[in-house]
């Protein structure tokens, strides 16, 4: 009987000494990838190392130990926003014999019982994880209540309900005196004045202000997702603008693919200025394009006049144009003869005839490589008139005419040939001869 209430009692105290301990929990809250960078340099460079970042309420007191580690290298201890930080450095994979691979770290803190999870790591990888009491606030007291909700609070970066929070448990009488209250609440005043700041300067696009007071925040508490999120909009409407101006600079120089891909960048990533990249990007296709066909076509045009022996000059001209393979194009032309210079220095000659001609119209393709055009025009014929005026001082008379055209352009691989066909509509019968009724051109251009 005697033994039976021995092993009772020892039953008894195991249990009540393996209950009076708290469960801590962990999460873990790394975003995306991140790189470890704060590596051990004493080591040689076939050291793999990753690096661990453990958060916890500055109430709790932490160490560490693993099962593939002799000890746990926390190479840096920090205090913030609450919060007490463990930052913890791993050889990971094979190092000089030793395997560290099925890693599983063990947290250990006086009153709970020890938590391990395991830790796989990569070389290069940093992990974030937050340690904390899921029953923090039961039964610990006034000030360990109110304090442990304020630490929440200001994790979610709800600034003044921690504030509160803090300043209840100032009003506990189970205060201790090593925790320095008042230092948190003075931090969140810094934090709601520079939230206030920051978000003032990225309403009026102070970008650069807004980003470093949204830095300043964070760096109080690296867990305010507002002003993380904020800080990432800044870096990529920077970007953006970046992106933009780089393209519109390499656009201006006509380095159009350089500037296609940071257009296609605009796009791909929904920046505020897509919109005004799209019509770029039309620009550049259309670019290329008539740099693949070589449809732009630029042509140094001859003229002669059939019957009309009072033309004694050949008149000059430049002609240029689109000649798509697959759909309509476009071309203006432009021609004179050298008495319009004469005219223009006032030689008045009889037999001075000066004369331009403007005409416009559209191209298609008949069959590869020969186009047909057509267009509408204008030519105008100068005299000079003696009658009426005094000697020396005759009046000059401009007479005009419709002209339209219709030809014919071939390519030769990078030369182009083009025959036009004029005819002329006089507006003033009596000079229809004068004018003369038509005329032949004959050009000869590059195509690019």
């Amino acid at each position: 009987m005697k033994k039976l209430t021995i092993i009772f009692l020892f039953t008894a105290l195991t249990f009540s000494v393996s209950h009076a301990q708290r469960v801590l929990e962990v999460k873990e809250k790394t975003e995306g990838l991140s790189v470890f960078t704060d590596k051990d340099t004493s080591l040689d460079a076939s050291a793999g190392q990753a690096g661990v970042t453990i958060s916890c309420p500055t109430t709790l007191n932490l160490t560490f130990s693993s099962n593939v580690d002799k000890t746990v290298d926390v190479y840096k201890t920090e205090e913030r926003g609450g919060l007490r930080y463990y930052y913890l450095r791993f050889i990971v994979g094979r190092y000089r014999g030793a395997n560290y691979d099925n890693r599983v770290l063990e947290v250990l803190s006086s009153g709970f019982v020890p938590l391990k999870f395991p830790l796989p790591l990569r070389p290069s990888e940093s992990k974030s994880f937050d340690v904390f009491d899921p029953n923090a606030t039961v039964g610990v007291g006034c000030f360990y209540q109110h304090y442990n909700e304020g630490v929440d609070l200001f994790k979610r970066a709800l600034y003044a309900e921690a504030q509160d929070k803090y300043k209840l448990s100032l009003a506990c009488t189970d205060a201790p005196p090593d925790i320095n209250v008042r230092e948190r609440i003075a931090n969140i005043d810094s934090l709601i004045a520079l939230k206030r700041r920051a978000d003032d300067a990225f309403d009026r696009m102070n970008y650069k202000e807004a980003l470093t007071n949204y830095q300043r925040m964070l760096s109080f508490n690296s867990d305010d997702q507002y002003a993380n999120q904020r800080a990432i909009n800044i870096r990529f409407l920077e970007s953006c603008a970046n992106y933009f101006n780089n393209a519109e600079d390499l656009f201006m120089a006509r380095k159009y693919e350089e500037a296609k891909k940071l257009y296609e960048i605009l796009l791909e990533q929904d920046c505020p200025r897509s919109a005004e990249a799209k019509p770029r990007l039309i620009t550049i296709r259309n670019i290329e394009e008539r740099r693949k066909e070589k449809a732009q076509a630029i042509l140094y045009e001859y003229a002669i006049y059939p019957g009309n022996e009072h033309v004694k000059n050949l008149p000059i001209g430049l002609s240029s144009g689109h000649y798509y393979l697959n759909k309509v194009g476009s071309y203006f032309s432009l021609g004179v003869n050298m008495e319009v210079f004469h005219a223009m220095l006032k030689h008045h000659d009889k037999s001075v005839r000066p004369e331009v001609n403007i005409s416009f119209g559209l191209s298609y393709k008949v069959v590869k490589p020969v186009w047909a055009f057509a267009g509408v025009g204008y030519t105008g014929v100068g005299s000079w008139e003696y009658e009426g005026h005094k000697e020396g001082d005759p009046g000059f008379l401009l007479h005009s005419a419709l002209s339209p055209e219709a030809g014919l352009l071939g390519k030769i691989g990078p030369i182009v040939l083009r025959y036009t066909f004029q005819y002329r509509f006089s507006l003033e019968e009596e000079w229809q001869d004068y004018i003369g009724k038509s005329r032949h051109v004959f050009g000869i251009g590059i195509c690019f």
